[in-house]
């Protein structure tokens, strides 16, 4: 009997590697999403941003390109 080779059932080693795999990952994956969340929407606020301050920035430079004659 010590000559015969011993059958693993691969499904489910890979199943537990897999699951123990999971669970060391999860709190980086988590927190991978929530900073691509949060990034994300900062960048959406921006460029929600930009365009009101567009007119603006026009507005001083006209203030300030006034010619005086004397």
């Amino acid at each position: 009997m010590a000559n015969h080779p011993v059958k693993y059932n691969t499904t489910q080693n890979r199943a537990g590697t897999w699951k123990h795999n999971w669970e060391v990952m999860k709190p980086f994956v988590h927190f991978g999403f929530k900073a691509i969340a949060l990034i994300g929407g900062t960048l959406i606020s921006i460029i929600k941003l930009l365009p009101m301050l567009a007119p603006h920035k026009e507005e001083a430079q006209k203030k300030e390109t006034r010619i005086i004659r004397i």
